[in-house]
């Protein structure tokens, strides 16, 4: 479950536990020694405190230094930090020159008139570092024969997606688009290009780039995007060549994918559902062709004894990098240091290490917690486990997402005022009881809006707030040729997208092993019918109709 982190996160109120500077000088460096000093930051400490802290962080980012600078003494720190959150309103207000800079950036300069950009621009030079895409924001018209094409790309890289929308969505003749193939980030351009709805004209005329040396995921975006302005010619190009040099086995069953859908070649299908990966495509090809998924195992041989879970963060940081520095044909012999019952999460997730990628883990190790859940629903919350943490209790993500579910601490903060299961710590969360437990009472919010484990999915990891906004577009998920397939290629959140795709085949996997066996097909169907998979759009459907028979 990862939300973009906010800085309002307000830290669990407890009195049992507080974190300790003493805890944290004797962790070795990691992101969860950072955790524990996120945590320290926000209780009532003195600046000392913080800054023994603070200066343990391996790698700052403006979380730390913002939370830092309310407790610290350091008239460097609290400078940088109030200079950095000043607003675009304030921007000609500031007096230093260095606090500008840091104020500065693209989408606060969008709201500025052209000559206070162009004022900022030569009162700061080049003395910090470059600015001189505030004076490329000046110009009425790029990517056109009258503007600099290096130039453009780059404020077009670096301005959000609304500036984008309304500055650079037109026709780009061949001859500039030329240009830009030869530019670097000219791969990331054809991603955000593809993947922003409301660029439908960039888009229309990458459809006309044909042949071109990139990289896989370019290739791909080529491709998918040629197809959708009915260039199957070109389409069939960048898709063979995305397929040529795909870097992971899913990669390429994608590209396999989206050439028979054009080509209609039935080897390319039966390639396809003879793949040892289990994800959405070989899964759809499995079944058009009748075929069983049999690679995976459900349980492993474990003593009825205890054994290492895996629900510390520190002991699993410890032993994953050894795991990660281990030959796989040699992981066997830390497999039977972990041996007994509790450890076939743990067990499971290095044998699956050992085989990969022929055979895939899709064990249940935490039944005794979802004794109340129908099959339907056990089948989903596995299949989000499995994704967010391949079943292990102790991890704590980048964005400080906890345990078994990655839980945010809002969440938690939120979850624990109405749950009977009240936590103590966030620490907690790394109790598979609480976990599960937590995420149960979070997906009641889904579930009462989102029927389609897709759109479930995208809203356990990008919030229910993104996958309405998706939904109410307009742009996905409606009925044409090449959905909704098309839609899950060109979501543009990527982590979301991506993580609706690998729960989905995880669900399916998992609801045939509690002997609910559901079809893919008719998963996908039911994206392109509202009534079928959301409430927001069947409800806009609803109020459109009364509207016409008033009329």
């Amino acid at each position: 479950m990862k939300y973009s982190f906010t800085l309002a996160v307000f830290l669990l109120v407890t009195t049992v536990h507080a974190v300790t500077i003493e805890e944290i000088n004797d962790k070795p460096s990691s992101r969860e020694k950072n955790f524990l000093i996120w945590q320290y930051l926000r209780q009532d400490i003195n600046a000392t405190q913080a800054s023994e802290a603070f200066y343990q962080v391996d790698t700052v980012n403006e979380r730390f230094l913002f939370d830092y600078a309310k407790k610290s003494d350091e008239a460097e720190i609290r400078y940088t930090a109030e200079c950095m959150q000043k607003i675009s309103t304030d921007l000609m207000n500031i007096q230093e020159d260095d606090c500008l800079y840091l104020a500065l950036s693209p989408i606060k300069a969008q709201h500025l008139q052209s000559y206070e950009r162009e004022l900022i621009a030569t009162r700061l030079g080049e003395r910090f570092g470059d600015v001189q895409w505030l004076r490329t924001m000046n110009h009425n018209s790029h990517f056109s024969p009258f503007s600099d094409a290096a130039s453009s790309l780059k404020l077009f890289l670096i301005s959000g997606v609304q500036y984008r929308a309304e500055h650079f969505n037109h026709t780009i003749d061949n001859e500039i688009l030329g240009q830009l193939t030869t530019l670097k980030g000219f791969n990331h351009f054809v991603y955000l290009s593809a993947t922003e709805q409301k660029l439908d004209k960039v888009q229309e005329s990458l459809s006309n780039v044909s042949g071109g040396v990139y990289d896989s995921q370019t290739h791909f975006y080529l491709g998918i995007n040629a197809l959708k302005f009915k260039r199957p010619d070109n389409a069939l190009f960048h898709l063979r060549e995305a397929r040529l040099k795909a870097l992971s086995p899913m990669e390429r069953d994608k590209t396999i994918f989206w050439l028979y859908r054009i080509t209609q070649e039935e080897t390319l299908l039966k390639e396809l559902a003879e793949s040892l990966d289990i994800n959405m495509y070989t899964l759809w090809a499995k079944e058009k062709l009748s075929m069983e998924t049999e690679n995976y195992f459900t349980t492993l041989p474990t003593p009825d004894k205890g054994g290492f879970k895996g629900d510390n963060p520190f002991e699993w940081n410890l032993l994953h990098k050894e795991l990660m520095e281990t030959p796989p044909e040699k992981l066997y012999e830390i497999v039977e240091r972990y041996d007994g019952e509790d450890s076939l999460a743990v067990q499971a997730y290095m044998i699956e290490r050992v085989y990969q990628p022929y055979i895939h883990n899709f064990t249940m190790p935490y039944d005794q917690y979802m004794t109340t859940l129908s099959t339907d629903k056990k089948a989903m919350l596995y299949a989000l486990m499995r994704q967010e943490t391949r079943m292990i209790p102790g991890l704590i993500s980048r964005s400080f997402a906890l345990g078994l579910m990655q839980i945010m601490p809002f969440n938690v903060d939120s979850i624990s005022k109405i749950h009977p299961m009240k936590v103590t710590s966030y620490y907690d969360m790394f109790n598979p009881q609480y976990g599960i437990a937590y995420s149960i009472e979070h997906m009641k919010h889904i579930e009462a809006t989102l029927y389609n484990p897709v759109l479930m999915a995208y809203a356990y990891n990008g919030g229910i707030g993104f996958t309405k906004r998706l939904l109410l577009s307009g742009g996905y998920f409606n009925v044409g040729e090449h959905e909704p397939f098309m839609s899950m290629e060109l979501v543009g959140n990527a982590e979301s997208r991506e993580y609706g795709k690998r729960v989905l085949a995880n669900y399916v996997i998992y609801k045939k092993i509690l002997g609910e066996s559901v079809s893919i097909a008719a998963i996908f169907d039911s994206l392109t019918q509202p009534s079928l998979s959301d409430y927001f759009r069947a409800e806009e459907l609803k109020k459109s109709l009364v509207l016409n028979q008033s009329e």
